[in-house]
């Protein structure tokens, strides 16, 4: 039996895995293949009380790697991956945390070119590009390599999920973990502060060094409409973290615009007129208390005009119209390719629809503002 002590892991990949059986051993297989090399690698695994053969399947790959496979067993399911997520953070020893989930899968050379990247710009944050397999992934920050840039140079608030590489000591010095009993931008109490702490950020924009991967019948959460209350709470937080750390004006401003756009006004399409009238009336409430909050209106006035009339009819707390709206511009959907068929009769009158929501604007601008 080999008594050897296992040495320390430059990189401490964290795990939350619930029902994931289907998949996992493809994640878990990505992780061992990477070209740093496995021995210095350890995979913390935390199963968040799992139904299938998730657990076993773990057991199995602990078993035949003592001290490169850890897993922790929740008694209990916590509905969402933050609490596995801060359970692995707890358990991990390695100089540096990646995240990742358990239907997903690594580049080979991933985490060698992200810790090339941290070791040579001193940095302690590392986006590596994020590929969609059937699923969108962010673009903006991937458009070129960045050495020792920051949360502006990389565009960071333009990928806020938790699979970077981060430095664990940035992570404990700052008590860094993820919110827990959320299940839609849990993610970003983590990330953001990471981002606005760190001394030095790094991108690796010229590999694919994760594999985002739509799974038909494996839910995905941020297809899922969250519950008002505790979604605002936390963008709430966030937003107070990136106020306390950046002065108003217009740095501040280019990063408040992506949760105005995002996380804000991307409540109000379409789907918001099918939810109950409670739950459309507290989105209304709670969302423009935050834009009242935290979007001045030098923000507001560079938004295009459907936006800047979302924003405006947000304010004055006006869900009627704003349930109207999502009506009158309905979510784009394909049109079927048929040979030899005639024009779409609907495709024509945007510019029109553009003109009334212009006007529409400023007028409500000017009623505002008496």
């Amino acid at each position: 039996m080999n008594t050897e002590p296992v040495p320390k892991p430059t990189v401490s990949v964290v795990i939350p895995v619930y029902n994931a059986g289907d998949y996992l051993e493809e994640c878990l297989q990505s992780i061992a293949d990477q070209s740093l090399g496995f021995d210095r690698l350890e995979i913390v695994a935390v199963d968040d009380a799992s139904t299938d053969g998730s657990a076993d399947l773990l057991d199995a790959w602990a078993a035949r790697h003592p001290g490169r496979v850890r897993v922790v067993r929740l008694e209990e399911n916590t509905g969402a991956p933050g609490g596995p997520r801060n359970r692995g953070i707890e358990t991990a020893t390695g100089e540096f945390l990646f995240f990742a989930d358990p239907d997903d899968r690594l580049g080979t050379e991933a985490l060698e070119r992200m810790v090339g990247a941290a070791r040579r710009d001193g940095s302690d944050v590392v986006l590596g590009r994020i590929r969609g397999v059937g699923r969108k992934a962010p673009i903006t920050p991937f458009r070129k390599n960045v050495e020792g840039g920051d949360v502006f140079s990389c565009k960071a608030v333009w990928t806020l999920t938790a699979h970077k590489l981060f430095r664990r000591s940035l992570v404990e010095e700052h008590r860094l973990r993820f919110t827990e009993g959320v299940r839609l931008a849990e993610e970003q109490m983590f990330v953001v502060p990471a981002y606005l702490h760190a001394r030095s950020m790094s991108v690796v924009a010229d590999y694919d060094c994760y594999h985002l991967i739509h799974r038909d019948g494996f839910p995905h959460l941020t297809h899922e409409a969250p519950e008002p209350g505790p979604f605002y709470a936390n963008l709430r937080d966030v937003l107070g973290v990136v106020v306390d750390h950046v002065p108003p004006g217009s740095r501040r401003n280019s990063l408040v615009y992506r949760w105005v756009t995002l996380e804000i006004l991307g409540r109000f399409k379409e789907p918001f007129a099918e939810l109950p009238d409670a739950t459309r009336a507290l989105h209304v409430q709670l969302a423009g208390q935050l834009l009242r909050d935290y979007a001045p209106p030098e923000l507001v006035a560079e938004l295009p005009p459907l936006s800047r009339l979302r924003c405006l009819l947000l304010s004055q707390g006006a869900e009627e119209e704003l349930t109207a709206l999502c009506a009158l511009v309905p979510r784009p959907r394909p049109t079927p390719e048929i040979p030899s068929a005639p024009p779409v009769p609907h495709a024509r009158p945007r510019p029109r629809l553009r003109g009334r929501i212009r006007a529409l604007t400023v007028a409500l601008a000017g009623k505002a503002g008496r």
